[in-house]
């Protein structure tokens, strides 16, 4: 599971980072296996004006196919953070819930009666080339 981080405008303290992808890999651990890279983007919302609304976009793509996003917006990184990874783990399990019950449709079985085993059957081999008429 690869974790990307991408900031726009927004100043991350040092080693909020590191504490950024250990926090997704503990929220998305049990599902690595099923994710391929997982995209953090963090926004200031109001930009130039002021303010102090920062914007994570949480972006999962999923193996072999499919994608869950998620934002949220708060004025701490470290709580948008933990708001966003909660709701990711419970996106992800969801989303792989629903394939999973897709995927696990039964078979339809056949049922041809009894079998009989070899020795039971007589040992004939039939000739194709020569049929009565």
């Amino acid at each position: 599971m690869l974790i990307e981080v991408t900031k726009r405008s927004v100043m991350l303290a040092e080693g909020v980072r590191e504490w950024i992808e250990r926090r997704l890999q503990f929220a998305l651990g049990r599902f690595s296996s099923r994710i391929r890279r997982v995209s953090v983007i963090f926004r200031d919302v109001n930009g130039n004006r002021g303010g102090c609304d920062k914007q994570c976009r949480l972006r999962i793509v999923l193996i072999p196919s499919g994608e869950v996003v998620i934002e949220d917006i708060d004025p701490s990184v470290i709580t948008v953070v933990a708001n966003v990874a909660e709701r990711a783990a419970r996106s992800v399990s969801r989303a792989l819930e629903r394939r999973r019950d897709v995927c696990d449709v039964p078979e339809r079985v056949i049922f041809s009666g009894p079998r009989r085993c070899r020795s039971d059957v007589p040992f004939e081999r039939p000739n194709v080339f020569l049929r009565e008429r």
